[in-house]
């Protein structure tokens, strides 16, 4: 049996603050805005982090500043991460690396985790279960296949509550999840050199519509084209014509593709397309490819984790009146060359 990959820790303000040459404070305030800091240190830091894949977080700053001020008896205790779909259970899918920086990210902040699978429980069961083991947090994983208008039918009015992804469409929660429009935009600007305004992309609104929309809003916005021609370029997997796809790619209409990843493509489809000119957004990097978007399936945990101690901490529970959505920002991953 292989043993699942141990999650890798991400780059620590510490070690930035070290590469740079200058205090953990100075970082800080570098890193944020409005803060007091230099715009030679700004950028040096910037450069840094860049150089460092460090990716900063503005929304845990709350919930460490509480930790620092002595407040464990506050935040310390129980949470629960409710899986929608059985996926997890699978170390090496996205969503396993997801579960396993979540639940490396709790056990950092000192708290038990409890999982259940929305499939096994009655919602009744679930709220008393969660109850008797004095959980205070719950992590709520979106469906995997929805189209953004998914329910959750469970009550969780006595629980601070943070979801993943978009599909959850009520309760409407605190929510973390990737950015499809940055990830498009990021991939269009490392591929319009190469492939100039030859560029198309394949988008799948059966998967979730509201990243769909994304994706779709980023390509027709930035393409080198313009959005007129953008929109030619665009194909739909929900009712994809495999013919129509390599006839556009015959009469030199595109040569690079975005995909989400190669399971979306159509079978016999590298027959005819050569695979370094595959942008990939979603794709763990497997595939031959001109380059692929990182999407930070580990940021995603560790941020929806770092969202939900901040939650239990100012004492939210339930559905909140102003929910907050945080972005994970992704990261460009060129090909081999």
């Amino acid at each position: 049996m292989n043993t699942p990959p141990q999650p890798r820790r991400p780059v620590s303000m510490r070690q930035l603050a070290a590469e740079c040459g200058l205090s953990v404070a100075t970082v800080s305030r570098a890193l944020r805005s409005g803060a007091k800091a230099s715009a030679e240190t700004r950028q040096r830091v910037q450069e840094a982090a860049e150089r460092l894949g460090y990716a900063f977080n503005p929304y845990v700053g709350q919930m460490m500043s509480g930790l620092r001020r002595g407040k464990r008896e506050v935040v310390l205790g129980n949470l629960a991460f409710l899986w929608w779909d059985d996926a997890p259970a699978l170390d090496a899918s996205h969503t396993g690396a997801t579960r396993r920086h979540a639940l490396a990210r709790a056990a950092e902040l000192g708290y038990s985790v409890s999982e259940f699978s929305l499939r096994r429980q009655t919602p009744a069961a679930l709220v008393r279960v969660m109850g008797h083991r004095g959980i205070r947090g719950v992590l709520i994983l979106s469906p995997m296949s929805a189209v953004g208008k998914s329910h959750l039918r469970v009550k969780l009015d006595d629980f601070a509550c943070v979801s993943i992804g978009w599909s959850l469409y009520s309760p409407a929660f605190h929510r973390v999840r990737f950015d499809h429009f940055q990830a498009t935009r990021l991939a269009i600007h490392h591929a319009r050199r190469k492939f100039g305004e030859r560029l198309a992309v394949l988008v799948d609104r059966r998967f979730d519509q509201r990243s769909d929309r994304s994706c779709r809003a980023a390509f027709l916005s930035h393409h080198p084209g313009g959005p007129a021609a953008a929109a030619k370029l665009v194909f739909d997997t929900a009712h994809l014509d495999a013919r129509k796809l390599r006839r556009a790619y015959e009469e030199g209409r595109f040569t690079g593709l975005i995909a989400l990843n190669e399971g979306q493509l159509p079978r016999e489809f590298f027959q005819w397309f050569p695979r370094e000119q595959m942008i990939y957004l979603d794709d763990p990097g497997s595939s031959a490819s001109f380059g692929r978007v990182d999407l930070r399936h580990d940021l995603l945990g560790r941020w929806a984790v770092d969202q939900l101690v901040g939650t239990i901490q100012r004492q939210e529970t339930g559905e909140p009146e102003v929910p907050l959505t945080i972005f994970v920002p992704p990261r460009w991953v060129p090909g081999p060359r």
